[in-house]
């Protein structure tokens, strides 16, 4: 019995050996190029239906080849000059055509799937009705291509050239165009849901009828782009669309969710935008003069170049801000928030306001700020141990966690200022002013 079983044993090993043996060959086999279609290909550049799985053809000159209804999956086609090759209804699933020359070459109902196309140049080829599903695109230039009715789920189209493609009713969920240029192109009635357009620049695009449900619009760039009753935006996109695109003459944006919004070169000079959130906007030569900006986030917004000129600026947030070449002459910055923003010498802030933002970011430790007006400054945990501050106006001030340990505040006008939690050890306060000034511990000091 035991001889029996050893026996058994050995001829299922034997069998699963030979399973295995013939999968591997089998596998082989499928993606084998027909060396005869390749030799072929290569001579006359005429190779329809031709068996060419795995082939090797990088670099390869195949201009205007007709590849048409072949089998291509996984060739490799890196760096080859294919521009005018038709390729019609043929299998490249998984191909590589990395940095390959394709301007004007013919994909027509052509399978790419998760095709590698990273760099390549797809200049006015014909991609209608393409699967492109899961493809990297990434730095590929498709511009005046036409992808109609393609299909682009899942594909990695970032930080490509695509001005004047044609994309109409192609779907895209779920595909990265991040930094890529769609300049012009019409993106009619495709869909775009949950696509990550970060940086992307639509502007001028057609967008009438598209979906972008759930999509990503961080900074792009939808100046001039049109859109229609059919064009499904999120709100908070939709309202940005339309402050970049349309006239807000006797409107107002208070309270208003504009964070991520790309506004370049928008004209919002005079409007009441009190309470807004612009978190992370890019504000890059906007126009925001005697605009009403009380109480607005800008945490960590780009206003390069902003005019902001004589605008109410009361308790704004420019936390993490960009305010190089900004120009807040005459702004009222009465109890903004300067602390960690961004300027530079270029930036127009009045002596005042450059004053606060120096000791907020830099300390005012041992600082000769004598006589100096300071009124509604935002100086919350402001470092001004042993600061001279003789006869300083810090009156309405938010001093709250301040250090003015052996700090000299001799005749400062601290009145209406909030010192809650501030540290006054071995300060000199001799004829200063605490008249309805909240102290240290919560107490508010009586006038006298």
């Amino acid at each position: 019995m035991g001889i029996g079983k050893e026996l058994i044993k050995n001829s299922n090993k034997k069998a699963i050996a030979i399973s295995t043996i013939i999968a591997i060959s089998t596998a082989t086999s499928v993606l084998a190029a027909n060396q005869t279609h390749v030799d072929q290909l290569i001579k006359t550049k005429e190779c329809s239906e031709c068996d060419l799985p795995d082939a090797r053809l990088a670099g390869a000159d195949l201009i205007g080849a007709n590849v048409r209804d072949a089998d291509l999956r996984k060739a490799d086609l890196r760096g080859a000059k294919l521009d005018g090759a038709k390729f019609m209804r043929s299998n490249m699933l998984g191909a590589d055509l990395r940095f390959a020359l394709l301007s004007g070459a013919d994909f027509l109902n052509t399978n790419l799937l998760e095709a590698k196309l990273e760099g390549a140049n797809l200049f006015r080829a014909n991609l209608k009705y393409a699967n492109l599903e899961r493809v990297n695109l990434s730095q590929a230039s498709l511009k005046n291509a036409d992808l109609q009715f393609a299909k682009l789920n899942g594909a990695k189209i970032d930080n490509a050239n695509l001005e004047r493609a044609n994309f109409g009713l192609a779907e895209l969920e779920k595909a990265d165009f991040t930094n890529s240029r769609l300049k012009r192109a019409n993106l009619r009635r495709a869909n775009f849901s949950e696509v990550n357009l970060t940086r992307a620049n639509l502007e001028g695009a057609n967008l009438e009828g598209t979906t972008f449900a759930g999509a990503n619009l961080f900074h792009t760039d939808l100046r001039s782009s049109k859109i229609d009753s059919d064009t499904l935006l999120d709100p908070k996109w939709f309202l940005v669309w339309k402050v970049v695109n349309q006239r807000l003459d006797g409107q107002t944006l208070v309270a208003a969710d504009l964070s991520g919004g790309n506004f370049e070169k928008a004209n919002l000079a005079g409007i009441n935008m009190e309470d807004a959130n612009f978190t992370q906007a890019y504000l890059f030569i906007t126009n925001l003069r005697r605009s009403n900006l009380a109480r607005v986030k800008f945490n960590e917004a780009n206003l390069r170049y902003a005019d902001l000129r004589k605008a109410n600026l009361t308790e704004v947030d420019f936390a993490g801000a960009q305010l190089s070449d900004a120009n807040l002459e005459g702004a009222n910055l009465r109890l903004a928030n300067l602390r960690e923003s961004i300027i530079n010498e270029e930036t127009v802030l009045d002596r005042k306001w450059r004053i606060v933002w120096n000791i907020v970011n830099r300390g005012g430790e041992d600082r000769n700020l004598r006589g100096e007006d300071l009124t509604g400054a935002n100086l919350r945990l402001a470092r001004l141990r042993g600061a001279r501050l003789l006869d300083a106006n810090l009156s309405q001030s938010d001093l709250r966690g301040a250090d003015f340990v052996g700090a000299n505040l001799q005749r400062a006008n601290l009145s209406g200022a909030n010192l809650t939690g501030a540290n006054l050890r071995g300060a000199v306060l001799q004829g200063a002013n605490f008249c309805g000034a909240t102290m240290p511990d919560g107490t508010v000091e009586k006038c006298k």
